[in-house]
């Protein structure tokens, strides 16, 4: 049996950024507002709005962050769920293209930007893709 190293860091890493992502948006619509403009240039009017947006979606991405912590703890075991990720960033990425327009006016996100996040996002969920461990070896368990 294989340890899947980088594999499992990888998926370790989504799965903490997500966590935390998500607790600040559940927590703090004016901590998820400094952590949008940090990360990606978001520009925020934090109103209740906002607020309850934020903790909607944080509760959504405390999910999936968990779900990326199961997969780096026993790859082999969850690593069907791999493909849940990569299509969300799918989903993620076409959105950012389709509405980059909205984002930008929504957000005043400069287009620089939600390519560096496209790429991000492509790049890791490739590498989940690639390090992925084999279906002969999750048949075997």
């Amino acid at each position: 049996m294989k340890n899947h190293a980088g594999f499992r860091i990888l998926a370790a890493f989504m799965g903490i950024y997500h966590l935390g992502m998500g607790i600040f948006g559940s927590f703090s619509g004016d901590m998820a507002s400094k952590v949008a403009n940090v990360m990606w240039g978001a520009h925020v009017v934090i109103d209740p709005q906002f607020s309850y947006m934020a903790k909607f979606l944080g509760a959504y991405v405390i999910a999936f962050g968990l779900m990326m912590l199961f997969i780096a703890k026993d790859p082999v075991r969850y690593s069907s769920l791999v493909y849940v990720a990569v299509v969300l960033a799918v989903i993620r990425i076409l959105n950012r293209v389709v509405f980059s327009g909205d984002l930008h006016a929504a957000f005043s996100i400069a287009p620089s930007r939600m390519i560096g996040t496209i790429i991000g996002v492509a790049l890791l969920n490739l590498g989940l893709l690639l390090l992925k461990p084999k279906a002969a070896e999750a048949a075997a368990n």
